[in-house]
C-alpha cells in the first residue's frame, strides 16, 4: 500500500490530514525533533507542536522533551486496534446498506412490497427451502438457473417443482440435464410474463419481468391471495403450454385437484377404476393427513354437460371427488376445501385397474 492510500486509512480511521502525514513520517524518522517532523511533512512547523500533542494524546506517539521536543511512534497497539474497529464498522455499515436495500417495506404482516424485483427472486430462493409440497415457478430462464441448488435440494425432500420458462423461440435455451434432479416438470411461455412463485398455497412471491412502467415487488404470507396467483399461473402460464422436460414419465402425480379431473374424468366415467393416494389436510382439523383407496365417483360444477374432457374453466367453481379407503368413503376437494372431508395438496395416481400406466 503506498503512503496515500495509508494517509487514507489513517483519517478514515479518525486522524486529521496533517496527524496522519505526521505520524506517517515519524514511522519513516523513528525519532527526530519535532521542527524536523514538520519539515518532512505537510504540516506548517507553526502547527506540529499541537498535533504532535494530539498524536500523543491518541497513543499514537510519545514526546520527549530535551534540548528541543523530540517525539517517535509508540507500539502500534492502539492503531491496530483502532484501525480493526473503524474497519470492522465500515463492513458492519456496507452490510446493514445491503440488508436495507434488499428489505422489503411491509404494509403488514402478509404482504411485503419492495422497489426491487431482485429482491423478490432473493426471497424466492430462501422460501424454496422451507417449502414441502410444491413449488409453482414463472420465471425466465436466467432466473431459473440461479434457483436450481435451493430446487434441487427441494426435490430431494419430495417437493413437487413445476416450472414455466420464458423464450422468445421454441428451443429451449438451457441443457435439460442441468433441470435433473431439480425440476419435476418444466414447460415454456414464447410470451414473456412475470417473475411468479407460489410456494405450498400460502407463500407468493411476484415482480414484472417487462412491461412495467416502475419496478416493484410483492410478497405474500398468506393463505387466500396466493390462490388468485395460482390460478394466473395454472390458466395463463401452464396449462396452454407444451411438456418440453418430464423427469420422472412414470410417476403421475398431481398438486390441483382440477388437473387431476381433466385427465381422469373420463375415464372414471368410463368405469375404470383408478387407485390414489391423496396427501392433504384434514377440513376440520387442518392437520395433515394421507388416504389410499380408489376413485368412487368424480362430480363437478357443470357435469350435467356430459363432457369426458372438462377444462380448467369449468372446474373453477366446485369439484369433490368421493375414494373408497376399504374403510370409509372420504370426500376429497381442492385448494380451500370447506365441506369436503380433506383438502387434496397432492394426488398420486397408482394404478389403473391394477396396472400404472400415465393417460394422455
Amino acid at each position: 500500500m503506498d503512503r496515500e492510500r495509508l494517509r487514507q486509512a489513517l483519517e478514515h480511521a479518525g486522524l486529521t490530514s496533517y496527524q496522519a502525514d505526521a505520524y506517517l513520517t515519524l514511522l519513516d524518522l523513528g525519532s527526530a525533533p519535532a521542527v524536523e517532523v514538520g519539515r518532512k511533512s505537510s504540516v506548517p512547523v507553526s502547527q506540529i507542536y499541537d498535533v504532535l500533542r494530539d498524536l500523543e494524546a491518541r497513543e499514537y506517539i510519545e514526546t520527549m522533551e530535551q534540548e528541543k521536543l523530540h517525539a517517535k511512534p509508540r507500539q502500534p497497539d492502539v492503531v491496530f486496534e483502532e484501525m480493526t474497529t473503524q474497519g470492522q464498522l465500515l463492513v458492519d455499515a456496507a452490510e446493514e446498506i445491503d440488508k436495507r436495500y434488499q428489505q422489503p417495506s411491509s404494509m403488514d404482516y402478509r404482504l411485503s412490497v419492495t422497489k426491487h424485483p431482485e429482491t423478490v427472486v432473493k426471497h424466492a430462493i430462501e422460501l424454496v427451502e422451507e417449502a414441502t409440497i410444491v413449488v409453482d415457478i414463472a420465471a425466465t430462464f436466467e432466473q431459473l438457473e440461479e434457483m436450481i441448488p435451493e430446487l434441487r435440494t427441494a426435490r430431494e425432500r419430495g417437493v413437487v417443482v413445476r416450472a414455466t420458462g420464458y423464450t422468445s423461440t421454441d428451443a429451449v435455451p438451457i441443457d435439460t440435464e442441468a433441470l435433473d434432479g431439480a425440476i419435476s416438470e418444466l414447460r415454456v411461455c414464447s410470451i414473456p410474463g412475470p417473475f411468479l412463485v407460489t410456494i405450498d398455497r400460502h407463500r407468493t412471491c411476484f415482480a414484472p419481468n417487462t412491461r412495467s412502467d416502475e419496478t416493484y415487488g410483492v410478497l405474500i404470507h398468506d393463505r387466500i391471495l396466493p390462490f388468485i396467483f395460482h390460478w394466473y399461473f395454472l390458466t395463463c402460464l401452464w396449462n396452454l403450454y407444451p411438456t418440453v422436460y418430464l423427469d420422472d414419465p412414470k410417476t403421475v402425480t398431481y398438486v390441483t385437484i382440477e388437473e387431476f379431473f381433466c385427465d381422469f374424468y373420463g375415464l372414471v366415467q368410463d368405469g375404470y377404476q383408478l387407485d390414489v393416494r391423496i396427501r392433504g389436510a384434514d377440513v376440520e382439523t387442518d392437520s395433515e393427513t394421507t388416504v389410499t383407496g380408489s376413485v368412487e365417483s368424480m362430480q363437478y360444477t357443470w357435469m350435467h354437460r356430459d363432457d369426458q374432457h372438462p377444462s380448467l374453466t369449468e372446474l373453477g367453481a366446485y369439484t369433490i371427488m368421493t375414494v373408497d379407503t376399504g374403510e370409509e368413503l372420504v370426500s376429497v376437494g381442492g385448494w380451500g376445501a370447506v365441506f369436503e372431508d380433506i383438502e387434496a395438496r397432492r394426488i398420486d395416481l397408482v394404478g389403473i385397474d391394477g396396472e400404472l400406466e400415465r393417460h394422455e
